[in-house]
């Protein structure tokens, strides 16, 4: 059977902390009231679970608890401290381990805060807590909303595994989250790209600028790419792999895909593929000169890309306020398509993002020419 009791603080007048529910009341001096637990007793084991202060909601809490007990369905809460529910989450994941390892920063700057709080007792207030932490660190909003995110996917695990009964990130006021800054793809202007290309070294450094230009790929996609992935035939790219941090994994969002080329990026992979003597389908496309085999990304920016931007007299900081990267050159192949007519849903397909809204959210200013164009051939067609 479940039943409730109220619990009171150490200076409340009662001077004990237990009282039945329906007495809960009677000389009770806590502020705010007392707090309720729904409380099941298995033998001599006995269960609490915190409701809240709320006398209403508490005997909500009770009716459906004891629904769950009637059904033989209810698993009482277990105790386990956030620090080891932490790693063992963090263990549990079936994710690349670049994500995995993205997300053990987070449970690191938890650890520090509440680490030994048991996670059934976590509060929104805790949550806010941390985010205030970041915040005085320095901390992006954006970057922050990335840290509530893990937490929230970590808490809610623990809720589905029956540590907590609600997740307190979602509790969350809005007003106390912190707000994502949008910030806009930062690209390379038309008028840049010949004289950047002009600066860069033929070959190698050439042959990857041109295809992440061209296609659009991630970094992580190009340098996995290998032959065997290469239909020149067809002019397609097999996209089956990426390389990050060093771990060779899916792409993302596990979203294998083939990439069609156009005709003067066809003709320079097979000038490449010739001027590498013809390698099978196991060697690398754009082989790298460490043990590994692969072209390391700092190596990328720092021997070539910046080098060759401050030849040609292209600023490190683009037309958007944002620093330039290699993955500047996604987005201008983004741009470009989107500035020529191209239609936004084969846009996201062929970028391999998750979903359209991705796209949109990220490219979504730069269709909004092309929609006003579309929207003036309405013109004249109504015949009134």
């Amino acid at each position: 059977m479940a039943s409730l009791q109220a619990r009171h603080s150490r200076t409340c007048a009662l001077g004990k902390p237990w009282t039945p529910f329906e007495r809960a009341g009677e000389g009770c001096s806590c502020r705010g009231g007392p707090t309720y637990y729904v409380v099941v007793r298995e033998g001599r084991k006995v269960h609490r679970e915190r409701v809240g202060k709320n006398r209403r909601q508490a005997e909500r809490a009770l009716t459906k608890i004891q629904a769950r007990l009637d059904e033989g369905e209810f698993v009482p809460q277990a105790t386990i401290r956030f620090a080891e529910w932490g790693e063992r989450w963090l263990a549990s994941l079936e994710r690349k381990e670049t994500t995995v390892a993205s997300y053990r920063s987070t449970v690191a700057y938890a650890v520090e805060l509440f680490g030994e709080r048991v996670v059934r007792r976590l509060r929104p207030e805790d949550v806010a807590r941390l985010n205030v932490f970041l915040r005085e660190q320095g901390v992006s909003p954006s970057t922050r909303a990335k840290h509530l995110r893990v937490l929230g996917a970590c808490l809610g695990a623990a809720v589905a595994h029956g540590y907590a009964a609600r997740n307190p990130v979602r509790q969350l006021p809005k007003a106390e989250r912190p707000r994502a800054e949008r910030k806009e793809a930062a690209y390379f202007e038309n008028e840049e790209l010949p004289r950047l290309f002009a600066e860069v070294s033929t070959g190698l450094f050439t042959t990857l600028f041109q295809l992440a230009l061209k296609t659009g790929m991630r970094q992580g996609e190009l340098l996995a790419l290998t032959w065997g992935d290469v239909d020149l035939g067809e002019g397609i790219v097999h996209v089956r792999r990426t390389i990050t941090d060093g771990y060779l994994s899916l792409p993302k969002n596990h979203e294998r895909r083939d990439v069609d080329l156009t005709a003067d990026v066809v003709s320079h992979l097979g000038g490449w593929w010739g001027e590498l003597g013809r390698p099978g389908d196991a060697t690398l496309v754009l082989p790298g000169d460490t043990r590994s085999g692969y072209l390391v990304p700092t190596t990328i920016l720092r021997r070539e890309l910046y080098p060759a931007m401050a030849r040609a007299g292209i600023l490190r900081t683009g037309p958007t306020g944002e620093k330039r990267t290699f993955h500047s050159f996604r987005h201008t192949f983004a741009k470009r398509a989107l500035e020529s007519g191209r239609q936004i849903t084969w846009l996201s397909r062929h970028l391999g993002h998750s979903s359209l809204k991705v796209t949109t959210d990220i490219y979504g200013h730069w269709e909004r020419a092309e929609r006003k164009r579309e929207a003036a051939l309405m013109e004249g067609v109504f015949g009134v």
